[in-house]
């Protein structure tokens, strides 16, 4: 496994938007940080989820980890990077991920484009 971006602050499962299979975690304005940061996986198959995370860390899976969590999938039908949220507590397949991190609230708009309850 290969770590991608960590960060030591609270996130939410945001938004998912199956029109665009994006998938979007927030962490807004937390105790102790005044910024915003948007967590984006674009193009997402599959995931596994917790509603929150205390702490967040994304890594790449490896083909080991990659195949206990897929199976058979693992090479088949499966075309996008397996990222682990924390190790393997929860994890996302996509093409994508990406994160952006500025002054905005809750309400503001994402910069990764008009998702419902984002603007």
């Amino acid at each position: 496994m290969g770590k991608i971006v960590e960060w030591n602050r609270e996130f939410q499962v945001w938004q998912y938007s199956v029109s665009h299979s994006t998938l979007l975690l927030r962490s807004v304005n937390v105790e102790g940080f005044n910024t915003r940061l948007d967590v984006a996986f674009m193009a997402v198959e599959l995931m596994h989820l917790q509603p929150d995370y205390s702490h967040l860390e994304i890594s790449e899976a490896n083909n080991e980890e990659r195949e206990q969590i897929l199976g058979a999938q693992s090479s088949d039908s499966a075309t996008g990077t397996l990222y682990l949220l924390n190790g393997g507590e929860g994890y996302v397949l996509a093409r994508k991920c990406s994160w952006h991190e500025d002054l905005g609230d809750h309400h503001a708009p994402s910069k990764f484009g008009p998702l419902r309850g984002t603007e």
